[in-house]
């Protein structure tokens, strides 16, 4: 049974969708997704199911063919080129992302992913893209492989972009949308002294021409695969009509964005009523005391830390009985012995329904987007244990939002973890902030998932640029009102140049006997 306001969001949500929504035809969709990372696919896993279930015909071009068919969703599987990044990275494998190689990060999420048009799936695509019907739309995601974009432009048809991330700073431009480091820092919104502002400045603008650098050696793939004529890979972005990104205010604070940028965050959140195993569901309803989630998402192996870290953690949980624990590792057998009698491990969880457990009061995690949406979204209050990427500056996010404390990996100890703990499951403000932030975050008028599927929509039905912003062609001098601000400093230099005219005029005028006076002192000086 609903709750009341619940039921007026939804009848108010479907009223909306009913008065603005526009009849439009069931699509035939593109959707190219190359990455080899499962934690991205989830965002677009859901929104291309979500596309199937509304009637549209998408073609899913993903290293993850679904292990189940549903009607009106095709795959077209990559499965087998790319290593998949899913449960297999070891601790001394995360200790090599953490260290900024811009390089090396290009050529695994870049180059390889361009190289995969040989593939044959994509082969065929190119040499016999369908014509009876043809595709109305593409999706594909944008990240680091801005050669995939070639498609739009190869088909002639509108195209979307998909983004599991916040905006990418170096997608700004192409949308004609303001980027204000001197605000807003990655994901955070930070209130930031001078010298926070200028290095901030500095840094993203000089790590977002370093990355395009490295993008614009894509271009080669382009005209490879796509032939000659078509715009390099950093002038292709502006072929993205739309661009659908993982974010929202509440979490990242207020920023400006052109109707081209649409945020979803939360868009993979099903929150249906998918029931738990019965173990899993006796061990949760049983934990009175309260049970911790510990899952480090679908890469890292928990199992390959140091054991020192491992010993920690396995008495820290022992400390804190009868409280419980549920712990996400990809090989259990590789656990060191010891593990206390309140820690249930499983190689997967159902991980929303866990979180959405009354009895579940703590969510420990690495920072991922994805996994700290969900933990908002059911208001858990969070320990976050930053790796690499993006998870630093989420876990200073959910810090700066107090709903979270943010425990350095390298110094995990009894002491610091079992600290951690208790503060988060005894102090009653982050529970409290928690609340609140999931108010602010659920409270809208559709959902995310409805958000973007009228959107690509919209866009099929009013074609390219229906939303592109006139900045996106306009050049960097006018964009910027060099111009204009030339031409008031010009004006402003005439102005004072004939006041200063004038007013000599009026002083010789005026004044003559003064100048007599100053020209006899000064012959007469001459003289002497």
């Amino acid at each position: 049974m609903f709750e009341t306001k619940e039921l007026m969001r939804i009848i108010f949500g479907a009223v909306l969708l009913t008065c603005y929504s526009q009849p439009t035809n069931n699509l035939k969709i593109l959707g190219i997704f190359p990455l080899n990372g499962k934690s991205h696919f989830i965002m677009f896993e859901r929104l291309a199911k979500g596309l199937a279930e509304k009637g549209h015909q998408i073609d899913v071009y993903s290293h993850f063919p679904l292990k189940k068919s549903i009607p009106n969703y095709k795959d077209f599987s990559l499965d087998g080129s790319l290593r998949i990044i899913q449960n297999n990275m070891t601790y001394n494998d995360m200790l090599q992302y953490q260290s900024l190689n811009v390089p090396n990060m290009m050529n695994a999420v870049g180059t390889n992913i361009c190289e995969l048009m040989s593939h044959p799936v994509f082969q065929n695509l190119l040499k016999n893209p369908p014509r009876n019907p043809p595709y109305d739309i593409i999706i594909v995601e944008a990240f680091l492989f801005n050669c995939h974009f070639a498609w739009g432009r190869y088909l002639n048809i509108p195209m979307v972009g998909i983004m599991s991330t916040t905006i990418l700073d170096w997608y700004h431009k192409s949308f004609g949308n303001p980027s204000m480091p001197t605000f807003t820092s990655g994901s955070n919104i930070l209130q930031m002294t001078f010298m926070q502002r200028l290095s901030n400045t500095i840094f993203n603008t000089l790590m977002s021409q370093y990355i395009q650098y490295h993008i614009l050696g894509q271009s080669k793939y382009i005209e490879k695969y796509f032939g000659p004529g078509y715009p390099d890979t950093i002038e292709i972005q502006k072929d993205l009509d739309l661009l659908l990104v993982n974010s929202h205010f509440s979490l990242e604070g207020i920023r400006a964005n052109t109707p081209a940028i649409v945020p979803v965050a939360g868009l993979h959140i099903k929150d249906d009523d998918t029931k738990l195993t019965e173990k899993l569901k006796k061990w949760l309803d049983d934990s009175k005391s309260g049970c911790i989630y510990f899952s480090f998402g679908s890469m890292v192996r928990i199992e390959t830390f140091p054991n020192s870290v491992l010993k920690a953690i396995y008495t820290t949980f022992k400390n804190i009985s009868p409280v419980r624990v549920l712990m996400k590792i990809a090989n259990p057998d590789e656990l060191p012995p010891g593990l206390p009698s309140n820690v249930m491990t499983q190689t997967w969880f159902s991980q929303e329904q866990v979180l959405k457990h009354k009895n579940t009061k703590l969510f420990i995690t690495h920072g991922g987007l994805m996994g700290v949406q969900e933990s908002i979204y059911f208001a858990v209050p969070m320990i976050t244990i930053p790796l690499f990427g993006d998870q630093h500056i989420n876990a200073q996010c959910n810090v700066d939002h107090g709903i979270s404390i943010l425990i350095d990996h390298h110094n995990i100890t009894e002491e610091s973890f079992t600290s951690g703990i208790k503060e988060v499951l005894h102090n009653p403000i982050y529970k409290k902030n928690s609340d609140k932030l999931a108010k602010l975050f659920r409270d809208r008028p559709i959902k995310p998932l409805d958000t973007a599927i009228y959107w690509i929509e919209y866009i099929s039905r009013h074609g390219k640029k229906a939303i592109q912003s006139p900045l996106v062609e306009m050049q960097w001098w006018k964009a910027n009102s060099l111009d204009i601000y030339a031409f008031i400093w010009l004006v402003l230099f005439f102005f004072l140049y004939v006041l200063q005219v004038i007013v000599k005029k009026i002083y010789k005028l005026c004044c003559p006997s003064n100048q007599n006076r100053a020209s006899s002192l000064i012959k007469s000086k001459k003289i002497q």
